[in-house]
């Protein structure tokens, strides 16, 4: 008999406009408070979940730009302070300059599941950005996704940060 293998939830965050102002180069208010809140939470099992990014970045012209294009990002992760709630970003960050398409096309949200673990699903993920068409598409692909109102936008689930924390939590704690 196969032993089911359980994976923690994965709170999948997208950056620009969504955790960054990226016009100002800045955190968005609550952004750190709501990364710190998420990182204390568990689930019914006591397993910690899962904080991974999804952006779409610079494409490369060639394979042997994808390293440098990823320091670029990792750096503005380093200047915004967050870059150690996605440790390793290695496992935790993809890029569509390495997965080769951009946000919501199925094959970047795949690899962020074989980055992290390729156990889990797509059920497991909560997705949060402030493009509407991701969450839409992140939706169909059976992922939990709110749409957050993030600078320019005129509508989402949620227009601060630091309410996603509660439906974070809820996520996190409902049954597999």
């Amino acid at each position: 008999m196969k032993k089911e293998i359980q994976s923690s939830k994965i709170i999948l965050f997208d950056l620009g406009n969504t955790l960054e102002n990226t016009k100002k180069e800045v955190l968005l208010p609550g952004a750190l408070k709501t990364l710190q809140a998420t990182n204390t939470m568990r689930d019914s099992n006591g397993r910690v979940p899962i904080l991974a990014l999804v952006s779409d970045f610079d494409m490369p012209e060639s394979s042997a730009q994808i390293t440098a294009i990823q320091q670029r990002y990792f750096d503005i992760l380093d200047r915004l302070g967050i870059r150690l709630f996605f440790e390793p970003v290695s496992k935790r960050v993809t890029l569509s300059t390495e997965v080769g398409v951009f946000k919501p096309d199925k094959k970047i949200f795949q690899a962020v599941l074989k980055k992290l673990d390729g156990h889990s699903s797509f059920k497991n993920v909560l997705f949060i950005t402030e493009n509407l068409d991701h969450v839409q598409k992140a939706r169909l692909l059976k992922m939990k996704a709110i749409h957050f109102k993030g600078p320019g936008e005129t509508s989402g689930d949620v227009d601060k940060l630091v309410n996603l924390i509660p439906l974070i939590k809820k996520f996190i704690e409902a049954p597999p």
